[in-house]
């Protein structure tokens, strides 16, 4: 932990949405590429230190495994033996400041439904449908779907003004990821469609005027840019390693390289996926680098020698999210497949498949970990509903519902018992987990692309196809600030360390930098 200006810890609430909108270069669609699976992936695996490839065979099975068994193509090498396990003008309460913010008492195990428990000679549900090809004509909904997708990205912004206290125009594409140091208040990265990853420093200019023609913010810092070129396609994911010396980058050509945060160089390009990379996550304590592909697989490495230590197959769609618990001890994927499952990372089992009424009837697009209740997760579907599930007791604790179209991102607040999601709907719901029913609305003018909840508050951070940044207070339902200067979507943010400042990435080929609190 980093102490922080506010007194409140840093301990960080994790939303994972799956915010590659239209990342590939042709596919404008908010939240997800293409749902038209690859042909069957065949694995790749490497010697270590070498940067040749042997073909083994197709990797995924389409026989779901059973809870508690085994699933097939199990990693190659077993991990090591490491534990993979002065206020502004905004007033931030901390958690207990107020008498009706009482600690989490969530759902026991004796509410809720099991949603997979089965022998061992058992097979877990099949998904409705075997085939890889979906068909609009046969399919009208998934169409529609994708209408929606493309109207929500919507026409041109013209912005009221602009916000931002940096631009960064060095990408020659959409801009569709973005990560900041957890260690560095001046370090963030950007990922763009130009096939290009670039890190960023900024620093302060002495004597900035305040305001410039029309009353509009000048430019106040200047930002110094780094070239990563390692990628052949879009750039879908970037993310610093717990101490901020390693940024990690998944593309779309199914590669994820590890740069040096302090020279810039490469230092592994990893290997294996025979799809596009959707996200990338790093152990929360450790070098080891875990990524979801289009092939239908995860995959784990070691950043360090680069070595592959698990492949977890077992879905028969693209993984769209997932990633390590937040005590590094257990992984949860999620697919367009309609399902979640929880891994073991030592072996590769499938400890905990989520498959099948009472759980998602559509394409998982977005999950995220309860920072200290173990086991306890939320996830949102493209039927529009978030499912709040328990990895322990392996039940269904209640299914989430307000929204009326995609849901595009949720998160958990580690301080209250709330949870959020954001949806193509243009609203973010804020729901109570002890009722599992909604505690207020947050209208947007237009989809929500991504949150993210402020430790030790009840405030966060939204990001919103019409080309704003807001920050809420969940308590009141009030916008404390709104800012703005995209003239497209913003499609990704990330907050610096102290939670004043975030880093924006947009559909209008710019990175920006905007100071949400003086």
């Amino acid at each position: 932990s980093h102490a922080v200006p506010w007194a409140f810890p840093t301990r960080l609430a994790f939303s994972e949405p799956r915010l590659v909108p239209g990342a590939r270069r042709d596919c404008q669609k908010v939240g997800h590429q293409s749902k038209t699976p690859p042909p069957p992936p065949t694995r790749k695996t490497h010697s270590i230190g070498s940067a040749g490839t042997s073909t083994t065979g197709p990797v995924v099975s389409r026989t779901e495994e059973a809870v508690g068994m085994s699933a097939p193509g199990g990693g190659s090498t077993p991990p090591p033996d490491q534990d993979l396990g002065d206020q502004g003008d905004h007033e931030y309460v901390e958690a207990g400041d107020e008498d009706d913010m009482y600690a989490p008492v969530f759902l026991g195990d004796e509410h809720g439904e099991v949603v997979a428990d089965l022998d061992e000679e058992d097979d877990a549900p099949m998904s409705d449908s075997d085939d890889d090809e979906v068909d609009p004509a046969t399919h009208p909904g998934v169409a529609e779907d994708m209408e929606d997708r493309d109207a929500a990205m919507g026409d041109e912004i013209v912005p009221p003004q602009d916000d931002s206290v940096a631009v960064i125009r060095s990408h020659g594409a959409p801009v569709f990821s973005c990560a900041w140091s957890p260690t560095s208040a001046s370090t963030f990265a950007t990922g763009g469609g130009d096939d290009v990853a670039m890190l960023h420093v900024v620093s302060e200019l002495a004597g900035a005027s305040e305001e410039g023609a029309g009353g509009a913010p000048t430019q106040k810092v200047t930002v110094t840019s780094t070239e990563l070129k390692g990628h052949g396609d879009t750039v879908s994911s970037l993310n610093f390693n717990h101490d901020g010396s390693l940024l990690a980058s998944g593309g779309l050509d199914g590669k994820a390289c590890v740069w040096n945060v302090a020279d810039g160089k490469c230092l592994q390009t990893l290997e294996g996926p025979g799809g596009g990379l959707e996200w990338t996550k790093w152990h929360p304590k450790g070098n080891v680098l875990l990524a979801g592909s289009e092939d239908f697989t995860a995959w784990m490495w070691n950043a360090g020698d680069g070595q592959l230590m698990q492949v977890f197959a077992g879905h028969s769609a693209s993984v769209s999210c997932g990633g390590f618990a937040p005590d590094g001890k257990s992984i949860a994927t999620g697919s367009f497949d309609g399902s979640c499952r929880v891994w073991a990372p030592r072996t590769g089992e499938c400890t905990t498949l989520f498959m099948g009424h009472p759980y998602h009837d559509g394409p998982v697009t977005c999950l995220d970990f309860h920072p200290t209740s173990e086991g306890l997760m939320i996830t949102g579907s493209e039927d529009n509903t978030a499912r709040l599930i328990s990895s322990v007791s392996k039940k269904v604790l209640g299914a989430l519902v307000a929204h009326t179209e995609t849901l595009e991102c949720v998160g958990m607040s580690g301080d209250f018992p709330f949870a959020a999601s954001g949806g193509i709907d243009t609203k973010l719901v804020v729901w109570d987990l002890n009722t599992l029913q909604p505690r207020n609305t947050l209208p947007h003018d237009k989809a929500v692309s991504a949150l993210r909840w402020i430790p030790g508050t009840a405030m966060l951070y939204s990001s919103c196809i019409d080309g704003v940044v807001r920050l809420w207070d969940t308590r009141s339902s009030s916008c404390q600030a709104a800012q703005c200067g995209h003239v497209r979507g913003v499609l990704d943010f990330a907050p610096s360390p102290d939670y004043k400042t975030i880093v924006t990435a947009s559909d209008d080929h710019t990175a920006r930098v905007f100071r949400m609190v003086p």
